[in-house]
């Protein structure tokens, strides 16, 4: 008993482990099945309106006696003696019409009579005309169609006259021949005595700007990826390759003529 007794754990320590047991959803008790909980009826509906109202006076018109579940069981059973005779049903009224329509059509007809067995043709008939010399003397004797003579130009009423849309288009012409003239003769009275010829170093200092600005741009072209696939660097490289096109237009435009200056003057002058 002694060492029972000593072998024994202590009753706190149990009650540690059958905490931790709970706690960690595995116990002896989930064994056991819940207790089942019987819900309460909730009590009997009744209708607050009493059951000796027809139904038939409920407001919604007359009905007839089979409107709603049909008519009683054996009321339907069929008569052996009453059954669909000839000339008793709906056709009944319009045979007389039917029959008058049937013959009317039968008697108007389009094609001839079949022949009886003793209606023969005629057999062996033949013609004695000669196809070919007839087809010869028709084509002998024929006239050869007239020909109409087209009318000669002269004859025409219009002849040597200019037609009317050339003239609006001749005049279409001259219209705008004018306005550009007119245009011209604005901005050169506006840039008179404003404009003069470019010096030698002045073209020399604008060339050398624009190939360190195409030599700039070179090497920020060079400086690109191989790889293009992202569309920021194909922009980027069109971007460059079109101010570098432009730049070359302009260099060469400068390089060995004469360029002329136009003085822009500030508005109110």
């Amino acid at each position: 008993d002694s060492a029972s007794r000593g072998v024994e754990r202590d009753p706190s320590a149990k009650a540690r482990e059958r905490r931790g047991t709970m706690q960690s959803g595995e116990s002896i008790y989930n064994l056991i099945p819940p207790p089942e909980v019987q819900q309460a009826r909730p009590p009997m509906h009744k209708s607050q309106h009493p059951g000796t109202v027809d139904p038939a006076k409920f407001g919604l018109g007359p009905r007839r006696a089979t409107a709603t579940f049909g008519r009683a069981p054996g009321d339907v059973k069929p008569e052996t003696s009453k059954f669909l005779k000839k000339n008793t049903g709906v056709l009944n009224a319009t045979a007389n019409t039917l029959s008058d329509s049937f013959e009317r059509r039968a008697r108007v007809t389009t094609k001839p009579p079949v022949p009886k067995a003793t209606e023969r043709p005629l057999m062996g008939l033949r013609s004695t005309k000669n196809f070919i010399a007839a087809n010869a003397i028709e084509t002998i004797l024929a006239k050869p169609p007239t020909r109409r003579e087209p009318a000669p130009a002269t004859s025409k009423k219009d002849y040597g006259r200019v037609p009317d849309y050339l003239r609006s288009i001749k005049a279409q012409i001259e219209k705008e021949k004018a306005q550009m003239e007119a245009y011209e003769r604005e901005q050169l009275d506006s840039t008179r005595g404003s404009a003069r010829q470019m010096t030698e170093d002045e073209r020399d200092e604008l060339l050398y700007e624009l190939k360190m600005k195409w030599a700039k741009l070179n090497k920020a072209y060079g400086g690109l990826s191989f790889s293009l696939d992202v569309p920021s660097h194909q922009r980027r490289k069109e971007s460059l390759e079109k101010e570098m096109t432009q730049l070359e237009k302009d260099i060469k435009s400068l390089q060995g003529k004469q360029v002329v200056v136009v003085e822009e003057q500030a508005p109110g002058r």
